[in-house]
């Protein structure tokens, strides 16, 4: 089996690119419960992932073009990330801040992209509560998980964090945020520290099956059945490309 020089040329320089650290984006979409009823209307949320050896950084955003029906300002807001890790757990929650382009509202107004909004959110080994009970490490702004140990991202006392507010509204945000109350508009990006590391494709397949909240338990999302990426494509290529090499030096 032989390869034009030009194709080998590209497909090594493009398994060369393979390698190197990407984004995982995962969209939530899919209907999977919750207290409010009524057709989704446009209510979606999207998560980007990255890890490099014990580090992890998941930016969450409100994707949201539309509500369901009956919901309110806090139904509106994204409160928590259900995901479970394989062979590892959180050692740590090392920052919670705005996101790229993203705005505090209500009492949150004076804040802006990166600034810190750790007081509102908490992490969990220990499974988290309702719909995300077979979750075993959530991020949430919700103290009402599993019952289990919570941590505060900025190491404070984690039933003090009183979501859904301090949640993520959409951006535009859809519904006003009181102005005694506090939200993000936009996004907020989480680093954490792993007991371990994980790999690439480990951390995808978790991410794809992971579930968000709206609200106290009001509408639950899950990410559709994905396609062969490009990036899963490349990866078979390029073991196809590694065997024929080794056959042409046989």
């Amino acid at each position: 089996m032989k390869l034009s020089p030009i194709l080998v040329v590209l497909a090594v320089y493009l398994c060369g690119l393979s390698s190197t650290v990407a984004d995982i984006v995962v969209h939530y979409t899919i209907d999977a419960g919750g207290s409010l009823g009524g057709p989704l209307n446009g209510l979606s949320a999207r998560a980007t992932f990255r890890t490099s050896s014990t580090s992890l950084t998941v930016l969450l955003e409100n994707t949201s073009t539309g509500l369901p029906p009956a919901a309110d300002v806090s139904d509106s807001l994204l409160v928590s990330l259900g995901i479970n890790l394989p062979g590892v757990d959180i050692a740590s929650g090392d920052a919670a801040i705005i996101g790229p382009g993203s705005i505090g509202l209500g009492q949150w107004s004076s804040r802006t992209a990166g600034d810190s909004v750790a007081e509102q959110w908490l992490w969990t080994n220990d499974f988290g509560g309702d719909l995300m009970e077979s979750y075993r490490h959530v991020i949430s702004t919700s103290n009402g998980q599993g019952g289990g140990t919570s941590h505060r991202f900025d190491g404070g006392d984690p039933h003090a964090v009183s979501g859904p507010f301090g949640g993520i509204a959409a951006a535009p945000s859809l519904l006003t945020v009181p102005p005694n109350r506090y939200a993000v508009s936009g996004s907020i990006e989480f680093t954490l520290t792993l007991t371990g590391p994980i790999s690439e494709a480990q951390l995808a397949a978790a991410a794809r099956a992971a579930i968000v909240e709206f609200g106290s338990d009001a509408r639950y999302l899950t990410a559709p059945t994905p396609e062969p990426s490009a990036s899963a494509l490349l990866f078979i290529f390029c073991a196809v490309l590694r065997r024929v090499r080794r056959e042409t030096r046989c």
